[in-house]
């Protein structure tokens, strides 16, 4: 088994709507590339059981307690158990991808990138965003993570500004610096979608759509991209649909757009 694609639950079922899309999302670019959750004690049964049914392989991890005791970085308290992606050595390459993605076209040529390999922040364009990345397993580099998390700090609180401390990701060869179409935050995707010039030139290249702002299943989302999320979802919950909930994703999205055109005007 060289490749595998890797997302992550932990703290409770929270984002299983957001695997359940995720795992949809990968099934429809044909990948055949096997997919694996890692999950920790406190994911259901339930849980489980409908993420396995529907093709993810689930591996059972240890939390990550977050070393900074912050209650303004609460939000980031189950973020460092992302960690736990080195500890599949039993695969070669790995793409790891948030909860909270979705990917619109096959991703696979990203195993052929080298470790580590992201895409820009859009806050902080040379450091990158932790929610895709091609890495390369290693226990033993997981060990010098786990000795260094005490000391090392991060700019953000959580995992993200952890692992850039760590990795120098920005001084690296070009082909460890991802287009940003491989991690497109959701107002970004819907700001290209407005715009007919760029959606012309660039809407058919993004690869992936984070939800960084604002999570579809849990919220009304007015930063963009609800229409395109729920669609997915709706492939794994079709009892869902309905045609009052789609003008209401539409409209959800238009006045994304309204806002933004007033403000770019």
């Amino acid at each position: 088994m060289e490749f595998a694609y890797v997302s992550m639950m932990c703290g409770g079922d929270e984002y299983l709507p957001g695997l359940e899309t995720l795992g949809r999302s990968l099934q429809d670019t044909g990948t055949t590339v096997p997919r694996v959750v890692m999950v920790t004690e406190d994911v259901s049964a339930d849980a489980r059981a409908k993420l396995g049914e529907q093709g993810w392989q689930i591996r059972d991890i240890a939390p990550i307690a977050t070393p900074i005791d912050d209650p303004l970085m609460s939000r980031f308290s189950n973020t460092y158990t992302k960690l736990r992606a080195w500890e599949l050595d039993e695969y070669r390459k790995i793409v790891f991808l948030d909860g909270d993605t979705i990917v619109l076209r096959n991703i696979d040529d990203l195993f052929e990138r080298p470790s580590l390999a992201a895409a820009p922040d859009f806050l902080l364009p040379d450091r990158f965003n932790s929610g895709v990345m091609m890495l390369e397993p290693s226990r033993p580099r997981l060990a010098e993570m786990l000795e260094q998390l005490p000391v090392v700090g991060s700019y953000d609180g959580g995992d993200q500004g952890f692992l850039n401390q760590i990795f120098d990701w920005y001084a690296l060869p070009s082909a460890h610096r991802l287009p940003s179409a491989f991690n497109t935050h959701q107002f970004i995707f819907q700001f290209i979608a407005a715009n007919p010039r760029l959606r012309e030139s660039y809407l058919e290249q993004i690869r992936v759509v984070h939800y960084t702002v604002q999570k579809p299943w849990r919220e009304t989302v007015l930063a963009g991209g609800s229409e395109l999320w729920w669609g997915i979802y709706e492939k794994v919950h079709p009892e869902q649909q309905s045609r009052w909930r789609e003008k209401l994703h539409t409209l959800q999205d238009k006045t994304f757009e309204k806002f933004v055109g007033r403000l770019v005007g």
